[in-house]
C-alpha cells in the first residue's frame, strides 16, 4: 500500500481543488491522491495554526512534512517578515506546493526542498513547525525532532501538533530530554501542540543518542 510519505506516489493523479477557511479568510489548495489529507485540511493543522504565537516579528521558518502547503501559507498571509523553507519527501506534494504559493498570492520569500527530515536542508531557522507523518514510523518522527534542535538558532523554537493516541508522550519525552523547555500550548480532541524552546548550545546526537556540548 502506497502512503503519502512516499517520495514518488505512483497512485494515479486526480488535482482538486478544496477550500479552507482559517483566521476568517478562505484559502484554496490544490491537492491529489497519493498526498496527505487530500480531501480537506486535517484538524491538527488547523489547531497548530490556531494556536500558534511568537514574539518574532521576523524569522526564517522550516515547515517539516510540509504536505501541499497549508501551514506555510496561512502564515505567511499574516507574517510577511518571514521567510519560508518548505519541506517534505512526497514530490507529488511539492509540486502542489509551487502551485497552492501561486494560487494565494504568496510574497514572502519560499524555499521548497525534497528531503526526508533536514537530510537536504542547510542552514539554521528561528522556528520550525511540524505536523510529523506519524505513519512513516516512530524513529522518523522522533529524527524530525532531534534534527530541529539541530537546526535552531540559539533561541530557536519548534512546534509540533500531535495525537495523545499517536505518540505523543513518547515525543514529548525527547523533547523535554533534548530542549530548554517544553510547553503544552494547548490540547483538542486529542490533538495536543507542544512548543519546545532552545536556549542552550548543547547539541544532539540521534544515533548515539547522547548530549554533547
Amino acid at each position: 500500500m502506497e502512503h503519502y510519505y512516499t517520495n514518488n506516489p505512483t497512485t494515479k493523479s486526480c488535482e482538486q481543488i478544496i477550500s479552507s477557511k482559517i483566521f476568517g479568510e478562505n484559502f484554496k489548495f490544490y491537492t491529489d491522491n497519493g498526498v496527505f489529507s487530500k480531501d480537506g485540511v486535517d484538524f491538527g493543522t488547523k489547531v497548530l495554526l490556531e494556536n500558534f504565537s511568537s514574539q518574532k516579528e521576523v524569522a526564517n521558518v522550516a515547515d517539516i512534512g510540509c504536505g501541499y502547503g497549508v501551514i506555510s501559507i496561512v502564515l505567511a498571509k499574516q507574517n510577511p517578515g518571514y521567510s519560508f523553507t518548505m519541506v517534505d519527501v512526497n514530490n507529488r506534494s511539492l509540486v502542489l506546493t509551487k502551485k497552492n504559493i501561486e494560487l494565494n498570492r504568496i510574497e514572502n520569500k519560499v524555499e521548497i526542498i525534497e528531503s526526508s527530515s533536514f537530510d537536504n536542508v542547510k542552514g539554521d531557522f528561528d522556528i520550525v513547525l511540524t505536523n510529523p507523518p506519524i505513519r512513516a514510523g516512530k524513529k522518523i518522527v522522533h529524527q524530525i525532532m532531534i534534527d530541529s534542535f539541530n537546526h535552531l538558532s540559539e533561541s530557536g523554537e519548534l512546534w509540533v501538533v500531535i495525537q495523545k493516541k499517536q505518540g505523543m508522550a513518547s515525543c514529548k519525552k525527547l523533547l523535554e530530554e533534548t530542549f530548554s523547555s517544553v510547553e503544552v500550548i494547548t490540547k483538542n480532541k486529542g490533538y495536543y501542540i507542544l512548543k519546545a524552546s532552545k536556549q542552550l548550545t548543547t547539541c544532539y546526537n540521534y544515533d548515539k543518542m547522547i548530549n554533547c556540548k
